[in-house]
């Protein structure tokens, strides 16, 4: 890969580091400064209202105002917001501040992936899709150390500031980076939500995230009814590494196949390999199922961004957006869904939701796959 695309990955992924760790974050900062975690549930989901909202809007203004302008506007924006939540007291103040948060997030994710058609030197962006993903996993393998020094060291409000001041300093380094790429001026041809394969992606990536807010409930649920409820932590560092591991495979060796084979192929491994979650007993036992559970999810998160860009063409920022306010909803789903199982159960048959979400992924996919494209035409 060339140099700007290198550093563009680089810096847009480390700009993530608010947004990324922005649960834990607000859960922290809420906890201490909105009279505990009632009040960091409300202003988490304050939080995640706003980007759902937002994230469409703000993905299709870069087709209309270009990458750099908006960057640097909800930039701006994003780490007022963050600055004003960390100085915030009172449950009313933090959840107002939060959302603010949610509706400032800067579309980072979706300029950079919409970025990288344009960028490739051989046409075919499979590998670079893949370094993302990569880039992506590294962020949250290191953010959790990150978060946790600070507000070890220095307090929740601290660790929220350094978060921002750091993801600031890397998206202006991105900007810089950006270049100037043609953009659609205007919306052409139907409503992206009447064309047949962006139904199919986004139920699968509905799914695929009910599944997603359903583990990071499940996971803490599993260590405390373990009796190690402090190495929660680990074993979700631990899905990242496998996660980064089958990334890193995909980056070196390329994509082979089908977009469409390797896609379902992709989500019917991550189906399987889920199967294994509901058996541990102990944390030495789930990190290995964990571990294994994540290797497929890199290169599926990649292949989904490509088949994407194929699909929307010029408007994939726009798709990117939606997919996010999808992602944002499916989380909130699987998290409520998951939290009675895992009082209940800890561990076990509460697995078996994240396994049935992804199953119901893969069915819609298997049903619509032929209004998937098999290679670079939509």
């Amino acid at each position: 890969m060339n140099v700007r695309l290198s550093g563009l990955i680089v810096c847009y992924n480390a700009a993530q580091l608010p947004v990324a760790m922005r649960p834990l974050l607000i859960a922290l900062v809420a906890a201490q400064q909105a009279g505990g975690f009632t009040g960091a549930g409300l202003a988490g989901g304050a939080a995640a209202t706003g980007m759902a909202l937002s994230a469409p809007w703000w993905s299709r203004a870069l087709a209309r105002y270009g990458d750099r302008r908006v960057l640097t506007a909800s930039g701006a924006l994003f780490l007022v917001t963050e600055l004003a939540l960390a100085a915030s007291h009172g449950l009313l103040p933090v959840m107002g501040a939060a959302a603010l948060c949610g509706l400032c997030t800067p579309p980072i994710s979706s300029s950079l992936r919409s970025m990288l058609p344009h960028l490739v030197a051989n046409g075919d962006p499979g590998r670079a899709y893949a370094v993302n993903a990569v880039a992506n996993e590294t962020v949250y393998i290191a953010s959790p150390l990150w978060v946790t020094g600070w507000a070890t060291l220095a307090g929740p409000a601290a660790a929220l500031v350094a978060s921002a001041l750091a993801g600031a300093a890397a998206l202006g380094a991105g900007i810089a980076f950006t270049p100037a790429l043609p953009r659609p001026s205007r919306r052409a041809g139907p409503p992206l939500a009447a064309l047949p394969a962006v139904r199919t992606l986004g139920g699968a990536y509905l799914a695929y995230w009910v599944c997603m807010g359903a583990m990071w409930v499940l996971l803490p649920a599993f260590a405390a009814h373990a009796g190690a409820s402090h190495q929660a932590g680990l074993l979700v560092a631990l899905w990242s590494a496998g996660s980064l591991a089958g990334g890193l495979a995909l980056a070196v060796c390329g994509p082979r196949g089908a977009y469409r084979d390797r896609y379902l192929w992709l989500l019917g491994t991550l189906a399987a390999t889920s199967l294994p979650l509901a058996l541990p007993a102990t944390v030495a036992t789930m990190a290995v199922a964990i571990t294994l559970f994540g290797i497929a999810l890199a290169p599926w998160l990649a292949t989904s961004d490509q088949l994407a860009a194929v699909i929307a063409g010029p408007r994939s920022s726009e798709l990117y957006g939606w997919l996010t306010t999808l992602g944002q909803i499916g989380s909130a789903v699987g998290a409520a869904l998951a939290g009675p199982l895992g009082d209940r159960y800890g561990g076990g048959p509460a697995f078996l939701l994240v396994t049935a979400a992804l199953a119901a992924g893969l069915a819609v996919a298997l049903t619509r796959r032929r209004t998937l494209p098999q290679d670079g035409r939509p």
